[in-house]
């Protein structure tokens, strides 16, 4: 009868192949080539480590991910001599992984890649049979896509780990909890559908979803989470034109997140992206109805050529869409009835803040469950608002991805 056995799994030798410290020491100088592709900081303790032992020396190069978090006394000091005396006794990679808390892909990782404390890496067990494929192939990027998937892990899931380490975004150095913060806290939202910040989500993250979608959803997100926050009702009381009816149809202006969301939604277009444009009174909105049915959206703002006087600078109909001519001339008919028309543009932006309160809440649930996003600003304050625009605008360039949410 004929049997077939496993081939053992890889370990640091057998109990009887270690070498004496000073036949590792002879081998420094061959040995000072693999540790001064560390870290810097980390050198002098992988130094004298793998000085100290031939099995210590054999992990620096089979699994440098292994000896780095040993270097850099990453855990509990009593699983790091654990995983010593497991190397020491040549167990398999797969036990001293396990004894550091360490993920066993993490040894596919060339030493250039650990250049900080690690902290905790995706380990389920999809990530790790596909991650393979998905490790950069140039050593100067895997620092950085390191530092992303431990972000990655901390701020969301498994999935979205999985799913940005396919991406082509490393050849910079990037700051991962800024360049990511916003991607991260949508693609969470996006599986919790039971909170207020996911109703807010037009087009949600999943795994199969294109790294320049999401970057456009996120950013509609954002500018829908800023408009909550921002336009509440009574905070814009002056719509600039009256509202009225001319030619059959009737003009209602949007001057708070409650209408301006309902029109969006209804007419599929992006009026839920002007809470930066309607705070700052660059412009105001109107909804274009016949007999209560919403056929168009119209904006108003100051003339491109004539300074001081309000016109019509977009008429679209559903879903972005040119509206007939009649809809065109009952909305000059209507302008045509205005009496104010002339209007100064202010020399300053008026001062409308962004409410805490709701930033809070929305944020709350998310914070909850990743330790408190530390990532994301405590304080809704338009500079870090800014800011965060700011980072997924680089996100955005990084990728190469164009948009006119991006202008």
């Amino acid at each position: 009868m004929r049997t077939t056995s496993k081939s053992p799994e890889r370990s640091l030798g057998s109990a009887t192949d270690s070498k004496p410290a000073q036949d590792v020491a002879a081998l420094s100088a061959e040995l000072d080539s693999q540790v001064g592709r560390f870290n810097l900081p980390a050198r002098r303790e992988i130094r004298r480590l793998v000085r100290s032992s031939s099995r210590l020396a054999d992990l620096a190069t089979v699994f440098p991910g292994a000896i780095y978090a040993i270097a850099s006394r990453r855990g509990p000091a009593a699983n790091r001599l654990q995983a010593i005396s497991l190397v020491e006794q040549g167990a398999p990679l797969k036990a001293v992984a396990k004894s550091l808390d360490l993920p066993l892909w993490l040894k596919r990782l060339p030493p250039e890649a650990f250049q900080g404390p690690l902290g905790r890496l995706p380990a389920g067990e999809v990530f790790t049979r596909r991650v393979a494929n998905r490790i950069p192939r140039t050593m100067a990027e895997t620092a950085c896509w390191l530092d992303t998937m431990t972000f990655a892990t901390e701020s969301c899931h498994d999935d979205f780990a999985l799913w940005l380490a396919e991406q082509h975004l490393y050849t910079e150095p990037s700051e991962p909890e800024r360049l990511f913060a916003v991607l991260a806290a949508y693609a969470w939202f996006s599986g919790s559908p039971a909170t207020r910040a996911h109703q807010l989500i037009v087009v949600p993250w999943r795994a199969e979803i294109g790294f320049d979608t999401a970057v456009c959803a996120a950013k509609s997100w954002l500018n829908r989470l800023r408009l909550v926050m921002q336009l509440d009702q009574g905070v814009i009381t002056d719509p600039w034109l009256e509202g009225g009816t001319a030619m059959g149809l009737d003009f209602v202006a949007l001057i708070d997140q409650r209408e301006i969301l309902e029109e969006s939604q209804s007419m599929q277009n992006c009026a839920d992206q002007y809470a930066e444009r309607l705070s700052r009174d660059k412009c105001r909105l109107f909804s274009v109805r016949r007999s209560g049915t919403r056929i168009a959206t119209l904006e108003i703002g100051p003339h491109p050529r004539e300074t001081g006087v309000l016109t019509i600078t977009q008429l679209k109909a559903r879903h972005n869409m040119p509206v007939p001519g009649d809809v065109w001339q009952a909305a000059h008919a209507w302008l045509s009835c205005q009496t104010g028309l002339k209007r100064i543009p202010p020399m300053m932006a008026p001062d409308r803040p962004l409410k805490v309160e709701t930033w809070e809440a929305l944020m709350a649930p998310y914070r909850q469950k990743t330790n408190g996003a530390h990532w994301l600003p405590e304080n809704a304050t338009l500079s870090a608002f800014g800011q965060l625009d700011n980072d997924l605008a680089d996100l955005a360039r990084r990728a190469g991805v164009s948009s006119w949410l991006f202008t």
